[in-house]
């Protein structure tokens, strides 16, 4: 076989072969982005879980009056994180059961701030990309002593209402004081790529105390 026959058959090879390459490619970016979004979306999941568990833990009082009443189990602090976001601090009574606190650490005396367990959620400037937020989590190790752990990355806000609760049916109506219902927004911004639509992922989560009632 001559050198421009073989020439000629590796261009028509290459012209026949790139359409479906080309498409195959296409397929497993597309789903390679699916699932990352969807392993993101279970992540924020968990997220707001640890946050909603620990909300109610705090608002747990238990009516023995071996555990006194707390002042301000749940705080709000508006504009308490990075940019802008906002911050929430929660403490409480050890509890009967076992607990865990949101680093999966088991809630014992030695972990408490003058006999209480203390968590705090909030976001920090992330080190790797100027961009982006994580969510981290504080709370109290065997000495007595605050340390933090990562919960989640690429956050770009978290934002935390007392709401009231006859308002959820249409927009919730924000509560300058305690409601008895918490909001949670996170959004998120998932990794841009070639062809990657970066929207921002964003859920709400609404809780409630396990106590008391709500003051609409």
């Amino acid at each position: 076989m001559s050198l421009l026959a073989c020439l000629t058959a590796l261009s028509l090879g290459s012209i026949l072969l790139l359409p479906p390459a080309w498409l195959v490619h296409r397929v497993l970016t597309y789903q390679a982005q699916i699932e990352d979004r969807v392993l993101l979306q279970q992540n924020m999941d968990r997220s707001l879980e640890l946050i909603s568990r620990a909300i109610q833990g705090a608002g747990y009082l238990a009516s023995s009056t071996q555990h006194p009443l707390i002042a301000n189990p749940i705080t709000v602090q508006k504009g308490g994180s990075s940019r802008g976001s906002d911050a929430i601090v929660l403490t409480q009574d050890i509890p009967d059961k076992l607990g865990y606190d949101c680093m999966g650490n088991p809630l014992t005396v030695e972990r408490t701030i003058k006999q209480q367990a203390y968590q705090r959620f909030y976001l920090e400037p992330s080190r790797h990309d100027s961009r982006a937020q994580i969510l981290m989590c504080q709370s109290v190790d065997r000495q007595g002593r605050l340390h933090q752990g990562e919960i989640l990355n690429n956050v770009q806000s978290l934002q935390i209402d007392w709401v009231r609760a006859h308002s959820l049916t249409q927009a919730p109506d924000i509560s300058r004081t305690p409601s008895g219902l918490v909001s949670i927004t996170l959004r998120v911004q998932p990794h841009a790529g070639p062809n990657n639509p970066t929207r921002v992922i964003e859920q709400t989560h609404y809780i409630s105390q396990r106590h008391g009632t709500y003051n609409p």
